[in-house]
C-alpha cells in the first residue's frame, strides 16, 4: 500500500435516502482513506433522472455530517476532479463512448423496445441476443442517416473467463459466457452506471472501490472497459451483505432503517458508527466503544470479513446505551434538546442532575423525556398503588409516611447520602421491610415503580416538592 495514493470514494444515487448497508460500505471507504492520510470523496450518481427523489440529496450530505465522515471533495466543498455529479459531466461520458466504439470496444444498437421486450417475454432472464454486434459500415450508415435511434453497447468477450484479485474475497473467476452486452450510452446521451463509475473512477483517482458483493457480477464489464481504454482498474473490495437475524435479506421488519431515522430515534452517531464498523469488521469481543479516530487505527481492509453481516438491532440499543453513559452530562444535555419539551429547558441545573441519574437506565434519547416526566409534573396517585407496594394496611402505612415526613422535616443536610441514612434507620423500627418502605414511597412521588436512586429523586424534586407529595397521599 506504500506506493498507492489511497482515493476512495462513496457515489449513492439520489433515487431515495442510502440504506444502512450503504452507510456501513461508506464507513470503511472513509477509514480506509483516513488510516492512509489519504482522501474520501463523495459523489452523486444522478443518471437515473426518471427516480430522482427531490430531497435525497439532502439527505445523503447530512448522514455524512451526523456520522462525521466529512468528504474531502464533493460537490459543495469541490476539488480537483471535478465537477462532482455525473449529470454534469455528460460530455466526458459521450467522449469516452464515442471512443470504445472506434476502438471496437463497442458498439450502436438499433434494436427497438419491442424487439427487447419481445426477448424477455421468451426468457424473463435472457441476455440481449447480440443482434446488432456485427452490423456491417454500411448498415450503420443508414441506421445512422435515417435518425433511427440507437444506444451504444459494450462488445464483451464471448469465450474464456475474467479473473481479479478481489481484496475482501480473495481470487475469483466469471465466465464471460454468462456476461451481457449491456448498455452504456442509452438513446438520450445519458449513460449508465457502468459508463460512468468507470470512466469517473478512473478519472477521479479512485485507488479502491468497496462495494456489496451484490454488484460482483458487474465485475467483467468494468475491468474489460478499464482494459480496453488502457486504465488501470482500482483495487476492488465487495463487502459481506448485511442479513437479518433470520439470515434473510435485511428489511425494515428487523428494524432496519436509515441513518436520519435512526438519528430522530434517539441514537447517537458514535454508537451508529461503532455499530456499522462491526457489521463486517471484528475487533476483540466486538463490544469495545471506538471513536472515528480508534476505528481508523484498529481498521485492516485485509481484514474485512467475507461472510456476510447480521444486522441485530439489540447489538445496537446495547452500544447506543453504552455511549450515552460514557457521554458527560453537559454533552448528553445538548444532545437531548430536540427531544425535550421546551419549558424542561428553562431548568437547565435541574435537567442537568437529572440527566446524571437516568441516564443509567437509557437506551436512546427519546428515553429521557418518559423517565424524567415526574420530575416536571405531579402524578396522580392512587392510593391503592402505594398500599400495594407497602403490603400493610391503610393505616400502617400512613405512620410509616408520617415518619418518612417526621425525617424530611428534619433533615439539616438535605443530599441523597445523609438521607439514605436516616431513612434507612427510621425503616428498622417500622415494621416494614426495606423493600416495603421504600417502593412505597417511590411510587408516592413518581407514580412508577421503578426510577431512578430514591434518595436522589428526593433531592431533585426538592424537600417542599417531596413533602407535597408524599402527605398528598393520605389527605
Amino acid at each position: 500500500m506504500s506506493d498507492t495514493h489511497v482515493r476512495t470514494r462513496i457515489a449513492p444515487s439520489p433515487t431515495g435516502v442510502p440504506h444502512i448497508g450503504n452507510t456501513r460500505t461508506a464507513l470503511y471507504d472513509y477509514l480506509l482513506a483516513k488510516k492512509y492520510q489519504g482522501e474520501f470523496i463523495l459523489r452523486i450518481e444522478d443518471t437515473d433522472q426518471d427516480r430522482l427523489v427531490p430531497e435525497a440529496v439532502e439527505k445523503i450530505y447530512r448522514i455524512q455530517e451526523f456520522l462525521m465522515m466529512k468528504p474531502d471533495e464533493d460537490p459543495i466543498v469541490g476539488g480537483p476532479f471535478g465537477p462532482y455529479v455525473q449529470t454534469e459531466r455528460l460530455n466526458l461520458y459521450k467522449e469516452y463512448a464515442e471512443e470504445l466504439v472506434n476502438i471496437g470496444a463497442a458498439y450502436y444498437c438499433f434494436c427497438s423496445e419491442e424487439r427487447l421486450k419481445q426477448l424477455h417475454e421468451k426468457d424473463q432472464y435472457a441476455k440481449y441476443d447480440r443482434h446488432c454486434r456485427h452490423l456491417s459500415t454500411e448498415e450503420i450508415r443508414q441506421n445512422m442517416d435515417s435518425g433511427a435511434p440507437f444506444v451504444i453497447r459494450a462488445k464483451l468477450p464471448e469465450t474464456g473467463f475474467t479473473t481479479w484479485h478481489d481484496l475482501v474475497q480473495g481470487k475469483l473467476s466469471l465466465p464471460n459466457a454468462e456476461c451481457d452486452d449491456k448498455v452504456l450510452m442509452k438513446t438520450n446521451g445519458i449513460p449508465t452506471y457502468h459508463l460512468a463509475v468507470v470512466v469517473d473512477d478512473h478519472l477521479m483517482k479512485i485507488s479502491h472501490v468497496l462495494r456489496g458483493v451484490e454488484w460482483m457480477m458487474s465485475t467483467p464489464i468494468h475491468l474489460f472497459l478499464y482494459e480496453s481504454l488502457g486504465w488501470e482498474p482500482p483495487i476492488l473490495a465487495h463487502v459481506p451483505l448485511l442479513l437479518g437475524p433470520d439470515k434473510s435479506k435485511l428489511s425494515k421488519r428487523h428494524g432496519a432503517k436509515s441513518v436520519l431515522e435512526y438519528a430522530d430515534d434517539g441514537y447517537l452517531p458514535e454508537a451508529i458508527d461503532n455499530f456499522l464498523f462491526y457489521l463486517g469488521f471484528s475487533y476483540k469481543d466486538n463490544s469495545d466503544l471506538l471513536t472515528l479516530d480508534e476505528m481508523i487505527q484498529v481498521f485492516d481492509e485485509k481484514k474485512i470479513q467475507r461472510q456476510n453481516a447480521i444486522f441485530d438491532i439489540q447489538k445496537l440499543n446495547y452500544l447506543n446505551s453504552q455511549w450515552i453513559k460514557k457521554l458527560d452530562s453537559e454533552d448528553l444535555f445538548n444532545r437531548l434538546k430536540r427531544f425535550i419539551p421546551e419549558n424542561w429547558l428553562l431548568e437547565k441545573d435541574k435537567l442537568l442532575s437529572i440527566i446524571n441519574i437516568v441516564k443509567e437506565r437509557m437506551f436512546t434519547l427519546k428515553d429521557f423525556s418518559p423517565a424524567a416526566e415526574y420530575f416536571f409534573s405531579t402524578p396522580n396517585i392512587e392510593k391503592q398503588m402505594v398500599l400495594e407496594q407497602s403490603a400493610h394496611t391503610e393505616e400502617e402505612t400512613k405512620k410509616w409516611f408520617d415518619s418518612a415526613i417526621s425525617v424530611i422535616n428534619n433533615s439539616h443536610e438535605y443530599t441523597a447520602e445523609k438521607l439514605h441514612e436516616e431513612f434507612a434507620a427510621t425503616q428498622k423500627d417500622s415494621g416494614f421491610s426495606p423493600k416495603e418502605a421504600f417502593m412505597s414511597l417511590r411510587v408516592a412521588i413518581s407514580g412508577r415503580p421503578v426510577t431512578p436512586p430514591l434518595f436522589d429523586c428526593f433531592v431533585i424534586l426538592g424537600k417542599e416538592e417531596t413533602l407535597k407529595r408524599i402527605s398528598s397521599v393520605f389527605d
